[in-house]
């Protein structure tokens, strides 16, 4: 492998590994969250400049190799459909912004595809994900235990969140990585990569439980019924069986201990908000991220203020898009998925069962992903779905355990 190829390979690494850690840019957004931030400026800063530099590497290297055009269509035709949005919209420097930020992640997807073929790749993409992840899960859970920094486990009722913006944005990262990890350690060959998913799924799981995140418990039976459905092994059913209960049990948690009592009643004014917002702006939308600045025009007479927590997004990812990036944005993100909805299963025609439901293992946390962000907006969204759709498909053409070049 030459130089240059090492240097976007890891690249790749780098945006897998650092995907926590985006948590952090809150406190580099001019609109101040009522959230206690994880890292200070300094170590957000720090952040941001290898996220750029590793995501300038990768735009740099993504068209060195063949791709396809349909995959090409499928990693930035969302970011696309967002800059008409931006520009018609009530805050086009901010919604130019997360277009640019969503082309990044659709480029670093673009590179996944064309450089996987080379020996070593998805491993090393794989062991950086678990790995990074797994320390993800360990952090939230020494922050729990010891309830440090305190304003962060008092402002989220003692549930596990890390260095994520809130407990639902962990639950919606482990739900990726959980399904990354359980197929890694039942479906690969190497030993020392089984045990590096065991590790993962087990300090995983413990974080996941620790989020109460509710939706996402019931997002995780979805996926482990994805995965149940389209391998159809007995295993597989009582494997479901066993989530479905634990989900079950950790959804009936007293209401009170870890979930403010308000936050079902906002989360109603913010789909009611969502939904006003997206019948006043069909089309385009108010703009990326504008939701905030149409919130008090747009809300029921009943709604708390614009200083609210509420008022920042309608807490659904599909309102979210409707509203802020109308049925032209919507219909994008549809249209892209729709492409790796046909060629993950078509690549996977000729796969041998091991590595066939190694895939659809992950490809079950991204099932779960998506249920899950039917009822929260969730910012590292896109990520998770660009990177982890890349990885899917990137797994289901090339042999996860073969040695490194």
């Amino acid at each position: 492998m030459r130089f240059a190829d090492r240097a976007v390979v890891g690249a790749i690494v780098v945006m897998y590994a650092i995907i926590p850690l985006y948590g952090s840019f809150q406190v580099l957004d001019p609109v101040t969250l009522p959230i206690p931030a994880p890292l200070g400026r300094d170590g957000a800063l720090a952040v941001a400049f290898v996220a750029l530099l590793a995501a300038a590497v990768c735009a740099w290297g993504a068209f060195r190799r063949p791709v396809p055009r349909r995959i090409v269509f499928a990693q930035l035709g969302a970011g696309v459909a967002i800059v008409p949005a931006a520009l018609l919209g009530f805050d086009p420097a901010t919604g130019l912004e997360l277009a640019l930020i969503v082309l990044a992640f659709g480029v670093v997807g673009i590179a996944v595809y064309g450089y996987a073929p080379l020996p070593g790749v998805t491993r090393a993409i794989v062991v950086a994900w678990l790995g990074s992840a797994a320390l993800a899960a360990l952090a939230a859970l020494a922050m729990v235990a010891f309830r440090r920094p305190a304003a962060l486990f008092a402002y989220d009722n003692g549930r596990a969140v890390g260095t994520f913006l809130n407990p639902n944005e962990l639950a919606a990262y482990l739900l990726v990585v959980l399904g990354l990890a359980a197929g890694v350690m039942v479906f690969a060959r190497g030993r020392t990569l089984r045990v590096l998913a065991g590790t993962t799924l087990l300090a995983g799981l413990v974080a996941f439980a620790a989020t109460y995140s509710r939706w996402g418990f019931l997002s995780a039976v979805t996926g482990a019924a994805f995965f149940a459905l389209v391998t159809r092994g007995r295993r597989t059913w009582l494997v479901l069986g066993a989530v479905a209960v634990a989900a079950l049990l950790l959804t009936a948690v007293p209401e009170g201990s870890h979930h403010n009592p308000r936050d079902d009643t906002s989360r109603i004014v913010a789909w009611t908000t969502g939904v006003r917002t997206w019948l006043a702006f069909p089309l385009t939308g108010v703009g990326p991220l504008a939701f905030r600045r149409t919130y008090d025009v747009v809300r029921p007479p009943e709604a708390p203020g614009g200083e609210a927590p509420v008022a920042f997004d309608p807490h659904s990812l599909p309102l979210a898009y409707l509203g802020e990036s109308g049925l032209v944005g919507f219909a994008a993100l549809l249209w892209c998925w729709s492409i790796y909805v046909r060629e993950i299963p078509r690549v996977l025609r000729a796969a041998d069962p091991r590595r066939r439901a190694l895939v659809y293992a992950l490809v079950a946390g991204i099932v779960a992903l998506n249920v899950h962000v039917l009822v929260n907006t969730i910012s590292i969204y896109f990520t998770l779905a660009t990177q982890g759709a890349a990885l899917a498909l990137a797994l289901a053409q090339w042999d996860l355990d073969a040695p490194a070049a």
